[in-house]
């Protein structure tokens, strides 16, 4: 298999320009809100290179020749570093998906709103198109206040509060579950099968962590002025969330999300194999054939892609899910 890739710059094709100047295109793809990132690095032998500017569109595909390309993303130009006497250059990009504005602080509050209807309201404010899972949709938020907080963040902490992902990605505001598995439109992506011969090399570390059955949260009831306690799970032992939260419904979901955090913190995966572009960040490994312990499925959290030298490999980062 013979990899190959296309970058265009501002809409134009510089693979050619700079195919015998390449030393390594490295891109990362992270879950959650940290950003997608790209790193070009160039050989500068002759200074003939002419110099990016920052804020240039970097639109990169990735694949082989014999099965083609896919697109990994649409990037934008923040950083170029240039190295001698052996001459390079370093082109750096973070994702294009994030709006500016959406991390500029704010000032409101937001009543008897769903989450559905807070990521809306935000996602048109941005010019997203809102992509909201189906079980968090419907939640009702009686109050959040948003005090000199920017909407990344306030989605952010919600996502946080109901173990969800809020991302900006493509031209969507995703809130989804974690481990469910979405691509930018809100599409499932399917699950990739691994065994032992896939795979370069792997390690894996399994640990305890103080494994909890149950995890119980307190709300204050304005009407009884009294402190309410919910509960996520029925076994033993039972993890106390220290914070007080406004109503029921963010309670429950605060329990939910710090269960399935703990089931989650059990074990870690590191696995470096052939270059496979279908693989991304909140997608779900099936692994077989490795040991009891190790199979069964696993949460991407970060999936870097390398073509260099070498030719093509991915390096992924997970944990287990339940």
């Amino acid at each position: 298999m013979t990899p190959v890739y296309q970058i265009l710059a501002d809409s134009q094709d510089i693979t050619k320009k700079i195919a015998d100047r390449l030393l390594s295109l490295v891109i990362t793809d992270e879950a959650g809100i940290k950003s997608d990132t790209v790193e070009i690095r160039l050989d500068d032998r002759d200074n003939a290179l002419e110099l990016p500017r920052t804020g240039a569109e970097l639109d990169i595909s990735i694949g082989y020749q014999e099965t083609g390309l896919s697109k990994i993303g649409l990037y934008v130009v923040d950083e170029i570093s240039l190295s001698g006497p052996v001459r390079s250059m370093v082109i750096r990009g973070k994702s294009a998906n994030m709006p500016k504005a959406i991390k500029a602080p704010k000032t409101r509050p937001w009543d008897d709103m769903t989450i559905a209807g807070l990521v809306s309201s935000i996602a048109v404010e941005h010019g997203l198109v809102p992509r909201v899972g189906s079980d968090l949709a419907g939640l009702v938020l009686p109050h959040i206040d948003q005090t000199e907080e920017s909407d990344l963040h306030i989605l952010t902490r919600l996502a946080k509060q109901f173990d969800a992902v809020a991302k900006p990605a493509g031209s969507f505001l995703l809130f989804i579950k974690r481990g469910q598995a979405k691509s930018a439109t809100g599409k499932q992506i399917p699950e990739v099968q691994l065994q032992p011969e896939d795979i370069t090399s792997w390690q894996i570390t399994l640990a305890e962590r103080g494994k909890y059955g149950a995890v119980t949260a307190e709300w204050h009831d304005k009407t009884t002025a009294q402190r309410e306690t919910v509960k996520a799970g029925d076994g033993d032992p039972v993890f106390k969330l220290r914070r007080s939260y406004p109503d029921a419904t963010q309670a429950q979901g605060a329990a939910e999300a710090k269960l399935a955090a703990l089931d989650r913190g059990t074990g870690t995966l590191d696995i470096t194999m052939p270059g496979n572009q279908f693989l991304m960040a909140e997608g779900v490994l099936n692994l077989s054939r490795f040991r009891s312990g190790i199979d069964g499925r696993w949460l991407l959290n970060r999936v870097t892609h390398t073509i260099g030298s070498q030719g093509f490999s991915t390096s992924l980062s997970a944990e287990s899910l339940k």
